[in-house]
């Protein structure tokens, strides 16, 4: 088995715990302007995914 290396559990970290403050953070909206930051998530993927289609049929 290959050795995990200091480097890779460092990054790993750091990305759960990005992960983590951007849950809080959206949970903190939640409460603060309620229903409207529940939707904004799904609002910009709708938007995200529009503009990747254009671009990948575009050639």
């Amino acid at each position: 088995m290959s050795e995990v290396k200091m480097s890779d559990t460092k990054l790993s970290t750091i990305l759960l715990l990005g992960i983590i403050v951007l849950l809080v953070a959206w949970g903190f909206a939640i409460s603060s302007w309620g229903y409207a930051a529940i939707i904004m998530p799904a609002l910009f993927l709708t938007f995200a995914s529009l503009v990747t289609l254009v671009f990948v049929t575009r050639g």
